[in-house]
């Protein structure tokens, strides 16, 4: 007698194994990842030679699937972005099961001219493309919402489907007899639909839910491709008419839509389709096997898991469905009381996991220059332009005295080692102000001064004026000497001096070098717009700053530093600058790169960057590093709120603050680096003192003037302020040792 062997359900396991592979992915493929997925790498070597990314797979030790176009690890990225993938469609699909089968079973319960009116909406329903309806329904909530954004985008008719079927089998289970049974008893229709045809149609929610998952997936990542994901869907205008999406944390859609960087090399495309086509292909199998498993016993009706065998529904009826049921309905109170704690305790977790813990700042050794002998020498502080003061002003500062200027202010106010403050006026004077506010001595001027005046060494001040001349006056206010620094050019920033007394100003796009003489030494075209903001001294003094531009302090001639390739350059605004720690830094867009040289080789030592994704819009204005090694990036612009971002050494956001005067400034960053920023409102000025990771500032000031703010200066227990119409002194109530 021969045997007949049960066929293997194919579909089943091999779907069962693909969907436990997607789903250890989501659980624990973070912890395997060689790299960190946000790294960005501009030149790696590759065959002996540096290349930019992207970098093609299998020829970058330690990259294995290549990197995309930023330099990021495509493997790490990947597993790091199936979880936020997976709790995303799973959540989807469950809102459209739930859906469907509540749908479905009123549906094919209703009757009569109800029963028709449903059924036309079902099939109008049905009618709509579901990519088209989720496009809707993202852009009506917005796609900034998130994951509430794309379950109602997807939900929107995802249902239908499960819907309708749903719908034909309580039709059909609305005529057996056991329902004409409970009706002949009493049972009310939802009765009869909780207990006896949700009963029956339970086993095919396995099928359905597993259908659905695939679908959500195959979805979402039509969605990535047109540039809708968790987390994306922001466009940042970048000139007129053209805009780009940015981009976040790893995530499956988010990869998808930034993977085809030139059609001609859709590798990187490939690699996350195929990862995408795995999950659609395991949850589609794994439900064609679980309906081929069902559709043997579907007839038989009144079992909950017809996947599996009657031995073993039946062992798990017994032993585990019954005893916890039981237990549920014994202790219901207790439970409710438990799981109110655990929900408490869960959001406490949340709550603290989200907290700032301020990290310890190493003490390190300012930036050593000029500015040093004196508390504010020059526009930004120092002569490399670090906005950074080794004083703190902890309480509010109360208004002390003011020193009016009938005809105007012009630039910003410089502050000597002893106390005296430098201002200019419009009406061609230079003046210095004792520390109690009366005038100390009057010079006058041959042209309206731009910027702040600059402090040498030697207690010289250095004023530039619109005209493109260079003043020299002694600590006395006695002329030293006048220079045209440009012929016919204005200048548009205020002067620095390096410790051997050589000056160095902006000229509209041009840098002028003089010596302490008043010499001119050299001139170099730095930049190809109008720029108003002063050149900054690297911290040693041999190199020069101005935007993106490094000059050699001794010749004038232009240094090549290449810290990134030139395509990756556009709209970024990359700018060179100094650290108040003695570290040189180039900004490239929202990331911060620590650089130096070992003879003529250029070494990366750090880099800093941040999830800017939907908290900022724009560039950064300014930035800065203070003497403790904290970044602070500086985000504004004229109608729009301004926003102070700090992070730590590990560049974790540790102060993100927004401040909501229109278009203030950053007067100085403090020793443990809060932000001193003041902006004119109307009639009156208003100043805060943010520290980094605060929700509200130390103290809030307003000044009583309906003058726009020209600049100003910390040092200690004085904040000065220079309007149009005047020098303003505020002085701390607790002051310093």
């Amino acid at each position: 007698m021969r045997i007949q062997r049960k066929k293997t359900n194919w579909p089943l396991l091999i779907g069962a194994i693909l969907v436990g592979f997607m789903l250890f992915l989501a659980a624990f493929g973070p912890s395997f990842a060689p790299q960190n997925p946000m790294k960005e790498n501009y030149t790696l070597k590759v065959d002996g030679k540096i290349r930019v990314p992207p970098y093609p797979a299998f020829e970058v030790p330690g990259y294995y699937l290549g990197t995309d176009r930023y330099g990021r690890d495509m493997f790490s990225r990947i597993l790091w972005a199936v979880r936020p993938t997976m709790i995303m469609v799973v959540s989807v699909a469950g809102v459209r099961l739930i859906l469907g089968l509540i749908l479905g079973m009123v549906i094919g319960w209703s009757e009569g001219r109800k029963s028709r009116f449903l059924e036309s909406l079902l099939s109008t329903a049905l009618s709509i493309p579901i990519l088209i309806a989720a496009l809707i329904g993202i852009f009506m909530v917005g796609v900034d919402r998130g994951l509430w954004a794309f379950i109602f985008g997807l939900g929107l008719t995802g249902w239908a489907e499960t819907a309708r079927m749903v719908s034909e089998q309580t039709r059909m289970i609305k005529t057996q007899t056991f329902v004409e049974a409970a009706r002949a008893l009493g049972a009310s229709d939802r009765r009869i639909l909780s207990s006896h045809v949700l009963r029956q149609i339970m086993s095919l929610l396995w099928v359905l839910l597993a259908f659905e998952i695939s679908s959500t997936l195959l979805v979402s990542a039509e969605l990535g491709f047109l540039g809708y994901y968790i987390g994306g869907g922001i466009w940042v205008e970048i000139s007129d008419f053209n805009a780009v999406n940015v981009e976040g944390l790893p995530e499956l859609g988010q990869m998808i839509s930034s993977s085809l960087i030139k059609i001609t090399d859709p590798s990187t495309l490939i690699i996350v389709g195929s990862v995408i086509g795995i999950g659609v292909l395991g949850f589609n199998l794994l439900g064609e096997g679980l309906r081929m498993r069902l559709s043997q016993e579907w007839l038989r009706g009144g079992r909950r898991f017809r996947f599996l065998t009657e031995t073993a529904e039946e062992w798990l009826e017994e032993n585990v469905l019954r005893p916890v049921l039981f237990w549920i309905e014994s202790h219901r109170t207790a439970l409710g009381i438990a799981s109110f704690i655990l929900v408490i305790l869960l959001g406490s977790w949340l709550t603290f996991k989200s907290l700032y813990v301020k990290p310890l700042i190493a003490a390190e050794t300012p930036i050593a220059n000029s500015a040093l002998k004196h508390l504010w020498a020059a526009d930004r502080s120092d002569a490399s332009g670090t906005m950074w003061v080794p004083v703190s002003l902890d309480s509010a500062p109360q208004l002390l005295w003011t020193v009016r200027l009938t005809n105007g202010a012009a630039g910003r106010p410089s502050v000597k080692a002893d106390g005296t403050i430098i201002i200019s006026s419009r009406d061609k004077k230079l003046m210095a102000v004792k520390p109690d506010g009366t005038i100390l001595w009057e010079a006058p001027l041959d042209e309206i001064a731009v910027g702040s005046p600059a402090l040498d060494s030697n207690g010289r001040i250095i004023v530039a004026d619109v005209k493109g001349s260079v003043t020299a006056f002694d600590e006395n206010g006695n002329r030293l000497w006048r220079t045209l620094a440009s012929s016919g050019r204005e200048a548009t920033s205020g002067p620095i001096v390096d410790t051997k007394g050589n000056i160095y100003l902006t000229v509209v796009d041009t840098v002028a070098a003089l010596s302490p003489g008043g010499v001119v030494l050299w001139r170099t075209q730095a930049a190809e717009t109008y720029l108003e903001e002063p050149p900054r001294l690297s911290p040693d003094q041999s190199m020069i700053f101005l935007k993106n531009s490094a000059i050699e302090a001794s010749t004038g001639a232009l240094k090549k530093i290449e810290l990134a390739p030139p395509q990756e350059l556009l709209f970024t605004d990359p700018s060179f600058f100094s650290g108040a720690n003695s570290v040189n830094y180039y900004r490239l867009g929202h990331e911060i790169i620590g650089w130096h040289f070992e003879g003529a080789e250029l070494k990366i030592d750090s880099r800093q960057t941040w999830v800017h994704e939907g908290t900022v819009l724009l560039l950064p204005y300014d930035q800065g590093v203070t003497a403790g090694g904290l970044t602070w990036f500086y985000y504004t612009m004229f109608g729009a709120e301004t926003r102070m971002i700090w992070l730590d050494a590990e560049s974790r956001v540790i102060g993100n603050y927004s401040f909501r005067n229109p278009n203030p400034k950053v007067i100085a960053i403090g020793e443990n680096g809060e932000a001193i920023l003041c902006g004119s409102v109307t009639v009156r000025v208003n100043c805060i003192n943010i520290p980094p990771g605060v929700d509200d500032p130390t103290w809030e000031i307003s000044v009583e003037s309906p003058a726009l703010l020209l600049g100003g200066a910390m040092v200690p227990d004085r904040l000065y302020l220079l309007l149009e119409d005047g020098l303003y002194a505020l002085e701390s109530q607790e002051k310093q040792p």
